[in-house]
């Protein structure tokens, strides 16, 4: 019970009550006096205490009686500045002097109430108003009346601490221990009350972190005080707003990554297989009349490509399953599978050894890569003959689509869905990179390299 932070504050500030109290009455009210001596000098502040006189001055600048007891009343008021509620004033805490000059509307000075120490001068033109703090210790007014006269005040008063303080201990006098008493007591009421108020504020900060532990960033805290620990909640429900911000920016990122691969997916499989399937029918419609056993063949093979159609969706579906991360598949089986519709349509030499174990996921990108390739070749080139090759050394290896069509000027051609797939595919790969060579009349290569460590398939 002692180790908590409870008892450790409660007891520290007891005793830094106590011992502080006796300090407190000595230093306590000249500091606060001098806060509210700063308060009732602002030039705004005199002029405010004067303004009766003012009023009472604007139009009457000829009637040198009034003129006279009007600058004597703002002289004394101006000499015994009253504190804010609960402090001296500034007699009790300086020693204060003040001039005051009247001048007529031509600048000639008619009246003045001067203390030697506070000199001013014999003419001063009409101007705007000035509220001046000429130094720490003196203020400057210069204050125009309505009907074109001037009035110059000059107000010097200094905070004397020592003045302060035997002003405080001549009024505390003989209640000066009764004083001390009472200023501990309520210390000590407050020490204890504010210990409490941090605890509690610093047990609800721990709960809001042990949801974040639990991953729950949708806690805040409700803390709308100025102090410290308020703009330290305030950071802290900002830093919980990005952190959640960021996993739903990343639940929603996972999820459009997900849906480009399976565009890609569709694009680079079904897709190219529903159109060998129609390249198929339309060829057995062309031989339906004239050779039916053509026509026949042409009509098994779509079907045998529809079969691959379905296969391919099944495939699709179960990569959406997470994947054991030691599945391996042989690529050269794998390019024969998907690569088979093509071969009624183009002379495909695959030139890919067998044995070489890829994990699943890299042999199905260069297998989608490959696919979409003859079918560029075929659709797009017009080729009759693709050669895939392969080489490996170094911890890369290579895998070439070359095919002897038209070609195109790669400088000249957009990037559609499918050249656009491959390079997101050969970049889903360790280390891996596309690069294209294409040129009118002499086709199109496409090489595939990546980082590649062989291992025998299994």
């Amino acid at each position: 019970m002692w180790q908590s932070l409870w008892w450790k504050l409660s007891l520290g500030s007891i005793a830094v009550t106590l011992v502080g109290s006796t300090l407190a009455a000595l230093l306590l009210s000249p500091v606060q006096d001098a806060h509210g001596f700063k308060q009732v000098v602002k030039p705004a502040h005199l002029r405010q205490l004067i303004e009766p006189e003012l009023r009472v001055l604007q139009g009457r600048r000829q009637d040198r009686a009034l003129v006279a007891q009007m600058l004597d009343a703002m002289q004394q008021r101006l000499l015994n500045v009253d504190g804010p509620e609960g402090y001296y004033g500034i007699r009790e805490s300086s020693d204060p002097m003040v001039s005051l000059a009247l001048f007529d509307d031509e600048g000639r000075r008619v009246a003045l109430r001067e203390n030697p120490a506070l000199a001013l001068p014999d003419r001063w033109q009409p101007g705007p108003l000035r509220l001046e703090a000429v130094s720490a210790a003196e203020r400057l007014l210069v204050l125009p009346l309505g009907d074109g006269g001037t009035l110059m005040v000059r107000h010097y008063a200094r905070f004397d601490v020592w003045k302060n303080l035997r002003s405080a201990l001549r009024d505390a006098g003989s209640f000066f221990g009764w004083m001390v008493l009472l200023m501990a007591l309520p210390g000590i009421m407050l020490g204890v009350g504010l210990t409490w108020w941090l605890a509690y504020r610093l047990r609800r900060l721990a709960r809001m972190t042990e949801g974040w532990a639990r991953g729950d960033f949708s806690m805040r805290l409700a803390d709308d005080s100025r102090d410290e620990l308020g703009e330290h909640a305030r950071a802290i429900n900002q830093v919980a707003g990005q952190l959640q911000t960021h996993v739903e920016t990343n639940r929603e990122l996972a999820a459009l990554q997900e849906r480009q691969r399976l565009a890609r997916e569709l694009h680079d499989s079904i897709k190219q297989q529903v159109f060998a399937t129609g390249l198929q029918l339309h060829a057995a419609q062309q031989w339906l009349e004239r050779q039916p056993a053509k026509a026949a063949q042409l009509l098994a093979e779509a079907a045998a490509q529809n079969q691959a159609v379905h296969r391919d969706l099944s495939g699709l579906l179960s990569r959406l399953k997470p994947l054991e991360a030691s599945r391996r598949q042989d690529l050269r089986e794998e390019l024969a599978l998907r690569l088979q519709p093509w071969q009624a349509h183009l002379e495909l030499s695959l030139e890919v050894p067998g044995g070489l174990a890829l994990p699943f996921e890299q042999a199905h990108e260069l297998a989608s890569i490959a696919n979409e390739a003859v079918a560029n070749a075929l659709r797009h080139g017009g080729a009759r003959r693709v050669r895939l090759g392969w080489s490996a050394e170094a911890g890369h290896a290579e895998l070439v689509i070359a095919d002897e069509g038209r070609g195109f000027d790669a400088g000249q051609t957009a990037n559609g869905h499918g050249l656009t797939n491959m390079f997101e595919r050969a970049a889903a790969l360790p280390g891996g990179a596309l690069f294209l060579d294409a040129a009118p009349g002499r086709g199109c290569r496409l090489a595939v390299r990546f980082q590649f460590q062989e291992e025998p398939s299994r």
